[in-house]
């Protein structure tokens, strides 16, 4: 066997991380093909306001694929996260995240696996 594997977004659980404002497709993971890491495509709706926070054991990698969001840091710094926009997160992190008109549909990366 090669440990080749796939997967489809149709195929997965879509789980909501917060119902009606943000979901998730987890389609690579340690318990699905026994990845070290984690691949999910995560939607938002258009207008959510939160602070994100690093939960002191995921480092995590975000691309933007659709719509966008305004991410400001605690020092003030202000990023317009658009598509083709890459953001590595380190374990400890924070940032006010808002989500624009379009909603916001990005692929997440994340190690250990979720």
């Amino acid at each position: 066997m090669s440990g080749i594997a796939w997967s489809r977004i149709e195929d997965v659980e879509r789980i909501a991380l917060k119902p009606g404002i943000e979901y998730t497709h987890r389609l690579i993971t340690e318990a699905g093909q026994g990845s070290s890491f984690s691949f999910h495509i995560t939607t938002f709706v258009a207008g959510f306001d939160h602070v994100a926070r690093g939960d002191g054991e995921h480092e995590s990698v975000l691309y933007c694929l659709h719509g966008g969001s305004t991410q400001t840091l605690p020092d003030g710094t202000v990023h317009e996260f658009r598509p083709g926009d890459a953001v590595y997160l380190p374990k400890e992190h924070e940032y006010h995240h808002v989500v624009g008109p379009a909603g916001l549909v990005m692929a997440v990366s994340c190690t250990p696996s979720r």
